[in-house]
């Protein structure tokens, strides 16, 4: 890779729009699985739920190239991804209900991602579903995630 006439930020975009398309499809998959075994409603604001699946896309993969960029080696990089996602994913509201969480838990909540494309997802896709902040909000706190992601990510982006 490093014999590449391509810039260090035009290497790490095309990585991050191959990941999003393969996420983009994944999520295709599973969206047609759920209408057509479950029988899962979409809602009808398909548009802006295509807005968040792209946004909250874009901002994971690049978070995931920031990861890459900071560790030194494959198995930190590993370790690193493990510390953040699974807090994530129980943290979130994604599992469980936020309710449950203790109020000394509710800042760590509220700077995690996933909680605000989980509550974006839900506000599109499931009428009368509660919602924790506006959609403006959730798309803001994912933007800043994603801008802040970017730019770790092409500023410590390493050849080897």
């Amino acid at each position: 890779m490093g014999a590449t006439p391509l810039s260090r930020r035009t290497l790490v975009l095309s990585q991050i729009a191959l990941r999003l398309m393969i996420a983009l499809a994944q999520t295709a998959i599973i969206l047609a699985f759920g209408c057509l075994a479950f029988g899962v409603q979409l809602g009808d604001q398909i548009p802006l739920m295509i807005d968040f699946i792209l946004l909250g896309g874009l901002t994971f993969v690049a978070m995931g190239y920031m990861v890459a960029a900071l560790a030194r080696t494959e198995a930190a990089g590993n370790a690193i991804v493990q510390a953040l996602q699974f807090p994530m994913m129980f943290l979130s509201g994604v599992y469980f209900p936020l309710d449950f969480a203790p109020d000394w838990m509710q800042p760590v909540i509220k700077v995690m991602p996933l909680t605000y494309l989980g509550d974006a997802l839900r506000q599109v896709m499931v009428e009368g579903s509660s919602k924790l902040f506006s959609l403006p909000v959730d798309a803001l706190v994912l933007t800043g995630w994603l801008a802040v992601s970017l730019f770790v990510a092409f500023r410590f982006f390493r050849w080897e």
